[in-house]
This record gives structure tokens, sequence and C-alpha cells, in this order.
């Protein structure tokens, strides 16, 4: 529990319990994702049920979940990313049995499923595309979760063939877009969908395959990359671009968000110096670190909305990780600071619970949202982490734990 006082604690809970409520009664929905749709709700509706002790809403997030099955089935093409697809339903049914949401051995539930995800993990890969939120990365997330040893032998086999080197650096080309909504393929070192997430699910195979060779190199050559593209602190505020100095000819300061800047880079170089116990990565992740937990202020960092992606929630779940793993004060105070700009951010009359998405004018505007990623479901599942005592290891599903 991080934000303790009184008043605080009291404003968190009406809010959650207001987002719940709408989640509870209004269930709309674009897909079966954990990121943005019923998945992600489900995770949310779970954990709450859980704190507030309520038998009803846990049999509604059943509910949920036996719908996806039949959502699934009225697919016309199958989605297998962690983000949209199957994957992420996937990883959620099993986080739900490890923690003892459902009574359920997940092996009968996802045998069929594991078989599906490697299929398509080595189609994208074929086709080059090794993204975490939408391609292999991601997928491979679940097939680590769920220790599909010899589908991950072929998937670091397959990434390893893709894989661009120059020296001691490896680099895996990505798709993004730009402001035009122009497709660019360019390398990235990027949390959502660059080499920083594939570093840290690099590190999660090592975790139940430590005798992977292969793993070894790839996450070694993938940080030597990240850490080649650090920038001046001094000169532009931040530690690293958005995707890369190669793709940026003119720098800038990067935002502080989940998705993209300075955080998930220094996640991913912190995480994997202590893997690999390089004390010059460790030591650098760590003051990249610590000079994002005191950077204060929206306009500044970029921060528009209290989506996970990209606003206030997902800062002040980054933050709390961070403070529950090491102790140190600043990651606190970081994290209250955050939570707090979270509960500000509710202040749109015709939103969800107050809360809207930033878009520009030309893309729509505002928005609302009620998914895991950008919405309502995330916000609430980030604010109750604040109030409870546990372990929040749902974060998982954000390359956090």
């Amino acid at each position: 529990m991080l934000l303790i006082h009184p008043n605080v604690k009291q404003s968190i809970q009406k809010k959650i319990d207001e987002i719940a409520a709408l989640l509870f009664e209004t269930l709309q929905v674009r897909d079966i994702g954990l990121y943005t749709g019923s998945s992600g709700i489900a995770l949310f509706l779970f954990y709450y049920a859980r704190y507030k002790k309520s038998t009803v809403i846990h049999q509604k997030a059943v509910e949920v979940v036996d719908g996806l099955f039949t959502q699934i089935a009225a697919m016309p093409t199958p989605v297998f990313t962690l983000c949209s697809g199957i994957a992420g339903v996937g990883w959620m049914l099993d986080h739900l049995c490890q923690q003892r949401f459902i009574q359920a051995n997940p092996d009968e539930i996802l045998l069929d499923i594991d078989e599906y995800v490697y299929a398509a993990v080595l189609n994208e890969l074929h086709k080059g595309h090794y993204d975490f939120m939408h391609g292999a990365t991601g997928m491979a997330l679940y097939l680590t979760k769920r220790n599909c040893r010899d589908y991950i032998h072929h998937f670091l086999k397959a990434l390893n063939s893709i894989a661009v080197w120059d020296g001691d650096c490896a680099k895996w080309q990505s798709t993004v877009k730009n402001e035009y909504e122009e497709e660019k393929t360019v390398f990235s070192v990027a949390l959502s969908h660059g080499s920083s997430s594939l570093a840290l699910v690099l590190g999660k195979i090592l975790e139940i395959m430590p005798e992977e060779e292969m793993a070894w190199k790839l996450l070694k050559g993938a940080v030597a990359y990240i850490c080649s593209q650090e920038i001046s602190v001094d000169k532009y505020g931040c530690y690293f671009p958005s995707f890369s100095i190669e793709y940026q000819p003119k720098l800038y300061k990067t935002r502080l968000g989940w998705c993209y800047g300075d955080l998930g880079t220094a996640l991913a170089i912190w995480q994997s110096g202590l893997r690999l116990h390089n004390k010059a990565w460790t030591k650098k992740g760590m003051e990249v670190l610590i000079h994002a937990a005191n950077r204060r202020g929206l306009l500044d960092n970029m921060v528009r909305d209290a989506g996970i992606c990209h606003g206030t929630s997902g800062l002040a779940m980054i933050f709390n990780r961070l403070f529950f793993s090491t102790k140190q004060m600043e990651f606190k105070d970081a994290a209250d600071y955050w939570g707090i700009e979270t509960l500000r951010m509710a202040k749109f009359e015709d939103g969800l619970a107050g809360y809207k998405v930033f878009r520009m004018e030309k893309y729509g505007g505002w928005k609302t949202s009620n998914c895991l990623l950008d919405g309502i479901a995330g916000i609430g599942l980030c604010l109750l982490s604040f109030i409870t005592e546990d372990d929040p290891v749902w974060d998982e599903c954000f390359l956090l734990s």
C-alpha cells in the first residue's frame, strides 16, 4: 500500500467502486483482447471481487470468461496477439488458475491454444514481425507462461534467423505508424513494440530455461543494442529516443509512459543487468529509472490522460512495482504523485467514471474506453494496487514482474 492518507485512500476506493459499477452493469467490448477487450475487463472484475469479497461480482467475471469461448468460435479470422487475440485470452486464463480465481486445470483448457499460438508465432516471425503487442514476442510471453519449452526453443531459433547483428549488438526491424498513420519499418528500443520488450521476454524465458544458450546470446545482443542508443540527458532531458537514433535524425525529449520512452527501456536494461550479472547495465538502468522517477508535470512529460499505455495510471503502476521490488523512496514518491494525478484526471462529465483517452482532433479527439490498456479497467486495477498489500502480480502482462 503506497497512498496511506485516509482521505486519499477513501477517494481511491470511491473511484474504484465507480469503475466497477460501470464494468459490471455495461459490458460493451470490441474484441476478446487482454489489452483491448473482454479478457482485460474480466481480470479487473476478478481482482475487484476478491477485494470486496463479493460472490456476485466474481460470478459476473466468470460469465465474462465463459463468453470468451463463444466470441472466439464466432471470429471469422482468428487473431492470436497478446494485445487483442487468443494469446492474451490464454495468458489471462492461466493467470486466473495460478492465482486461484478459478478452479481448473490450465492444461485441460489451454493445450489446443498452445499449439495454435505456436503456429502463429512462427508465422509472424516468418514475416519478420516480432512486435510485443501485435506480433511474435507477446505470443512468446504466453508460451513462456505456459512453460512450452519445445515451442520456445523454436521461437528462439526463428528469432535469431531474423536478427540483424552489428558487432555485439542485435536488433530487429519493427513496423510502426507515424503521426500520419503511415506504416514505417524501423529499429526500435520501445517497450510496446521494440527491443526492450524482447529483452524482458528473453529474461523470462531464461527463468524457466537457463540452459538455452541462444536465449543468453540474443539477450546480450538486444541489451547491447538498446544501450548503444543512449542520447544526452543534459541536452534532451531523457536518455533514449522513442524509436532509435538511426530512425530519428531529429532527436527530442521522449514522453514518460509505459509504451515509449525511458521507463520501459531502463526496465529492460536494469532487469537484464541483474540477470546477466552485468554491473554496468544494472547501474545504468537504475540511473535512468531514478531520473524518470524525479520527472514531474503533465505537459512537460507529454502525459495527457490516465490510461496504462501512456497515462498517469501506467506511471503509477510502474513506480509502484519498482518500490515493491526495491523499497527505494524515490519510487514511492513517484508512485504517490502519479496516483494522485490519476484521480485528478477523472474530470470529464461525459467520461467513464470521469475518464477519457486522448486522441488528436484529426483522429476523432477524446474518447471513452473501458479496456485494460488505455481505459477504466486498467485504471481500476492500478488504483486497486494502491490500497491492498498484495503483490500486483497481474502486471506481468505488462512485463513488470
